[in-house]
């Protein structure tokens, strides 16, 4: 006999099994896989780098330190993030967190925010990050609660106003929103915060009495286009005085994403808010990161040289890799997201071709119909409606992958859409 919250977890789907990945020569009939947002396009370099630093040792098969991220690895991480985040106030290794992947974080972020079954929420605006879905409700008892702008720039200072009403909203329904989640680099849209909104936010979330919580996992894998973008501004380096009290605001990053090293299972969370760190610390022992992982971690941030020109090769090959499958949707005839400058996914807007009339005109059930014919096909996409997307139609592909890869994704997107 299982318990009512177990029988709800057996309908949760979950990775499980092996992939069977497209490759031109050796699986062409394999699946192309736009779902993972894992930066393919670094890997050989980061398998040189460990593999040429690998010096497993006695250490590596002990408890260590205990739960919340070695010293060295703390340390190491403070000085990449006052490298590269320009805080406002130097990062002190006591002031981060170490757990096994930012999702375990975000599990945590909820739980030391929120009270259990008690009416209490993380607010976030859509679309956004699908996994929060999971990641924040599925064992802590905390509902979530979505803001639409509207016709509103989500990233324009105007939405703040659109994140109080729908703060007022939930109060008035009896909901008590507790703090605001942002991905900073934005998942799916691939944009970046500009200073101005994040100030406003911060001050709502002071007027509030709330927490900010800034998912920063993307911060380094913003890349340069021959167009205007907004720059990655970090809340750290924005100076809180007179506008939010420190304690209030949390950032969340790790190895998976600017680093290609999602398999290291490594995220950190860094915050002034003593307290916060040692709730966040009791329930880290939970999900202790691998001693190997950190000793590893711990040399790659404390090569700083080599990680500049890293991030810089890296930062490049997004660059080239955006605009080859620009180029290639465009010639598909398929629209996306024109603004994104950050992160490894575009946003695809496949409204006008969802098959409604098979649907009796139901466009969310279209969109799922949609995507089951892009999996028949063998390609694979994260639909909007998981995203949370205010209307239908909308697709996230990942495009860090090799051109020969992205190119046959593609083909197979529009073979689906008859293009």
């Amino acid at each position: 006999m299982l318990s009512k919250r177990a029988i709800a977890w057996t309908k949760v789907q979950y990775a499980h099994g092996p992939l069977n990945p497209y490759h031109p020569t050796t699986n062409p009939n394999g699946k192309v896989s736009f779902a993972n947002a894992e930066n393919w396009l670094m890997h050989e370099e980061l398998t040189q780098f460990i593999n040429t630093h690998n010096e497993f040792n006695g250490f590596h098969c002990t408890y260590g330190e205990g739960f919340t991220g070695t010293v060295r690895l703390r340390t190491a991480m403070a000085k990449h993030l006052n490298a590269h985040f320009k805080p406002v106030r130097e990062v002190d290794p006591e002031q981060i967190t170490f757990s096994a992947g930012v999702t375990e974080l975000n599990e945590v972020c909820a739980l030391v925010t929120c009270n259990p079954n008690a009416g209490e929420s993380v607010m976030l605006g859509k679309p956004v990050y699908g996994a929060f879905a999971k990641d924040l409700t599925m064992r802590t008892g905390v509902e979530l609660e979505y803001v639409d702008v509207g016709d509103t720039d989500q990233f324009s200072p105007d939405c703040v106003a659109g994140y109080e009403a729908g703060f007022e909203a939930a109060k008035a329904r009896g909901v008590n929103i507790k703090a605001i989640m942002l991905c900073n680099p934005h998942n799916p849209l691939g944009e970046c915060y500009p200073r101005e909104t994040l100030i406003g936010l911060m001050r709502l979330c002071a007027a509030k009495g709330i927490h900010l919580i800034s998912d920063e996992i993307y911060a380094l894998s913003a890349y340069n286009q021959d167009k205007p973008s907004v720059k990655f501004t970090s809340v750290l380096s924005i100076d809180p005085t007179g506008i939010i009290d420190p304690a209030q605001v949390h950032v969340l990053y790790g190895m998976s994403k600017d680093f290609g090293a999602a398999g290291m299972r490594l995220g950190c969370v860094i915050t002034q808010n003593v307290d916060f760190s040692k709730a966040v610390r009791a329930i880290c022992r939970f999900s202790t990161p691998s001693q190997y992982s950190m000793h590893l971690a711990a040399q790659l941030l404390e090569d700083q040289e080599y990680l500049a020109g890293f991030l810089h090769m890296s930062q490049q090959r997004l660059t080239q890799s955006r605009l080859l499958a620009e180029d290639l949707l465009t010639k598909a005839g398929i629209n996306f997201h024109q603004k994104g400058n950050a992160g490894f996914f575009m946003w695809l807007d496949l409204s006008a071709s969802l098959p409604l009339g098979e649907t009796n005109g139901d466009a969310w059930a279209a969109e799922r119909l949609l995507s089951q014919r892009f999996h028949e096909a063998g390609v694979i996409m994260a639909a909007g409606e998981a995203y949370h997307a205010p209307s239908p139609g909308k697709f996230r592909l990942v495009f860090c992958l090799d051109e020969a890869t992205i190119r046959e994704g593609i083909k197979r997107i529009s073979a689906v859409l008859g293009h």
